[in-house]
């Protein structure tokens, strides 16, 4: 559990699954951005299969929205 956030104390808060999920989501979605904005800029056009054009700027809104959503819990400092 971090220290820096007041979070009520729960039993739940103790467990591994728990403290997983707490902490790998943001680096997890993260990575998936990177993933998939390499496929759309590079790999996808490299191997002829270019991401299509609705599917793009799906994927570019959801990348802005997680830089949006880290950028914001950044300024509060929670992150």
């Amino acid at each position: 559990m971090r220290d820096d956030i007041p979070l009520p104390d729960h039993p739940i808060r103790r467990r591994a699954l728990w403290q997983m999920f707490d902490r790998l989501w943001r680096p997890a979605a993260g990575w998936m951005v990177v993933i998939g904005t390499g496929y759309a800029g590079w790999l996808g056009p490299m191997i002829e299969r270019p991401m299509p054009e609705a599917y793009l700027l799906t994927w570019l809104g959801f990348a802005a929205a997680m830089l949006g959503l880290k950028t914001f819990e950044k300024v509060r400092g929670v992150a």
